[in-house]
């Protein structure tokens, strides 16, 4: 079979409404990040309950997971040297003040400026459209009996909105998995190569603490958070632009105070200055010591500043 008789064989199989059916049924499983982050023990039943059962009905026998919870899956003979993985992510954003997040309502995307039918629901162009998509192709796939002389591996990670690195690093370098080409959720459903790249700056201001009457026998941490974050967006430039990959950006996207009292001037605040870096490859080198991180997880009370 040619590869013109395999891509038709393939789009007569496609079908709009299983991509439908399968997204609804991804939304209505709830797996958001909250504050256990890859550990929530939603992000586990999202895997084993949504994505492991359907992997098992196409066929798929070689499944495991790895010493994180990463499921990882395996298909085709392997006779040939050509490798291909999807790679998926369990977490979305929580579902916040958004009306019936796990619903999955179908609703006319007129609305929204958008053709045709809409899927509402947390997570749904976040990273379950992706998920949706991948297992639907894959499904195709096997159930068209065309012969996978290579290996398809599927991994659906326990990350998502984190911004770490520790879910596909343990699928990489713990569990071993390697593929000559992988495809990554993402970029609006389009193929792309490359990204502009990501770093995330956790900054502590400290102030001194007094009665928010007599806000003058204190230091105000919040005051100095707000001159800093100004000094930042005026002096920081951000006027480089790739040709593919877009502009540079800067932005103030978290701000939290302490403690958490009313009547208490804020005696330390953390903020989080995300930048999306100029393009450039990872070429393994060592992180510049400005760069390293002080903390194997923000959020853990100290600064850090990490890099992508």
């Amino acid at each position: 079979m040619n590869d013109a008789e395999i891509k038709s064989l393939l789009d007569a199989r496609i079908s709009r409404a299983r991509a439908k059916e399968l997204l609804i049924a991804l939304v209505k499983v709830p797996s958001p990040q909250t504050e256990r982050l890859e550990d929530e023990p939603l992000l586990k039943a999202f895997i084993t309950s949504a994505i492991e059962p359907r992997l098992r009905s196409m066929g798929f026998v070689d499944l495991r997971y790895d010493a994180m919870g990463n499921l990882i899956a395996a298909y085709g003979a392997g006779t040939s040297k050509n490798s291909l993985m999807f790679i998926g992510n369990a977490m979305n954003q929580p579902a916040s003040t958004m009306p019936n997040p796990y619903d999955g309502d179908v609703v006319d995307g007129a609305a929204y400026g958008l053709p045709g039918e809409c899927v509402m629901g947390k997570g749904a162009s976040e990273q379950k459209a992706n998920l949706a998509a991948m297992l639907h192709a894959m499904e195709t796939v096997i159930a068209s009996k065309v012969a996978i002389k290579g290996k398809l591996i599927f991994t659906c990670c326990l990350s998502g909105e984190t911004g770490r690195h520790d879910a596909i690093k343990s699928v990489v370098e713990g569990a071993g998995v390697r593929a000559d080409m992988a495809v990554l959720g993402g970029t609006g459903l389009k193929v792309t190569l490359g990204n502009r790249g990501r770093i995330d700056v956790f900054v502590t201001v400290k102030g001194a603490p007094c009665h928010s009457s007599r806000p003058w026998d204190g230091v105000n941490a919040i005051s100095g958070a707000t001159e800093a974050i100004r000094l930042l967006l005026a002096k920081v430039k951000v006027d480089k632009s790739h040709p593919q990959l877009g502009r540079q950006s800067l932005t103030v996207n978290h701000i939290r105070s302490f403690p958490d009292s009313t009547h208490t001037v804020t005696t330390r605040t953390k903020r989080s200055p995300r930048s999306s870096a100029s393009p450039r490859r990872w070429n393994g080198s060592r992180i510049p010591s400005a760069a390293r991180p002080t903390a194997s997880r923000c959020g853990s009370g100290h600064s850090c500043i990490r890099r992508w």
